[in-house]
């Protein structure tokens, strides 16, 4: 399952002919616009495949709803969580659903099959304090230019709770004024844009990587790339955001379970504990649902307001 045309050019007539022969499998996954979920789905499709020794997609399309217990019971064996065979099975439902509008099977086997149950009520994820915050933010040498780009990249992480993938697709473009105040605009899950205030140390911080870093004289360039010689411009790989943000955490003497995402959950909570409303946290890291927001929430429970402490007889 690969791209439909590579070509930036108008097709001919016999390349625009042999895209009726291109197998619907393809089409399905062509269809989704982003690339972090092509990737996810594609991976999906392919275990599902090798696990069954298929040798073609018609072994795909006789797929039954016993070939999708096996190997989510594989799954699970192995190891995977509830929320990664959860996904896995979405997306072959995904795959079996377009097959079947297209007519060309005439039942998903995903349909109807049990999934393991996912716990609802906090994300695994861990958050840090404010105070080990401030210890990884301050351990950049914003002397050089590697070490400012890194401070901008962990200021961008815990200040605005943002996703990897949207500090990668983060251009100089991105951060204006808007009614006052400097603004980011994120392109979130869904290819969707979110506007965003800048936290003035955050402001502080950009400030100063903008006004240094030759290449942002160009709006259009990836905020933060690779400062060796970088003439094709492109945005750190995500197993290089991957990699600074984890040896600033390793060196500031934190656990290694601490990633990007940790940092997601760190503004969440610390904005919750500073009276921010639950719609208000939920906005800023556009989360489709509240109760998603909700699972981010790592505040230590509060049982002086507890009901069974109220009452009396």
């Amino acid at each position: 399952m690969t791209e439909l045309t590579k070509q930036n050019h108008s097709l001919t007539r016999s390349q625009s002919n042999e895209l009726l022969n291109i197998p619907e499998e393809s089409v399905w996954l062509a269809n989704y616009t982003s690339k972090a979920t092509q990737k996810t789905y594609s991976v999906a499709v392919r275990e599902f495949f090798r696990y069954h020794d298929m040798q073609d997609i018609n072994d795909l399309r006789t797929s039954s709803p016993a070939h999708v217990i096996a190997w989510r019971d594989q799954l699970i064996n192995s190891g995977a969580t509830s929320r990664t065979v959860n996904n896995r099975l979405s997306a072959l439902s995904s795959l079996f659903k377009h097959l079947c509008e297209k007519q060309i099977i005439s039942k998903n086997p995903v349909h109807g099959i049990k999934r393991p149950k996912v716990n609802q009520s906090q994300v695994k994820t861990p958050a840090i304090t404010k105070q080990q915050v401030r210890k990884v933010l301050e351990l950049p040498d914003q002397s050089t230019p590697k070490g400012l780009r890194d401070a901008a990249i962990l200021y961008t992480y815990f200040y605005s709770g943002c996703r990897r993938s949207e500090v990668r697709n983060l251009k100089a473009s991105h951060i204006l004024q808007d009614n006052g105040y400097y603004v980011i605009d994120f392109t979130v899950k869904g290819g969707k844009e979110n506007r965003l205030a800048v936290h003035p140390e955050l402001q502080n911080v950009l400030n100063t990587y903008l006004s240094s870093a030759d290449h942002l004289s160009e709006p259009d360039v990836p905020l933060f790339i690779s400062v060796q010689k970088n003439e094709e411009r492109k945005p750190l790989n995500p197993k290089s955001l991957n990699r600074i943000f984890k040896h600033y955490i390793i060196k500031a003497g934190l656990p290694g379970n601490i990633t990007p995402h940790s940092a997601r959950a760190t503004f969440i909570t610390e904005a919750l504990k500073n009276n921010c409303s639950i719609e208000a946290v939920q906005a800023s890291v556009a989360h489709a649902n509240i109760s998603t927001t909700q699972m981010y929430d790592k505040r230590k429970k509060n049982y002086k307001d507890s009901a069974s402490l109220a009452v009396r007889f």
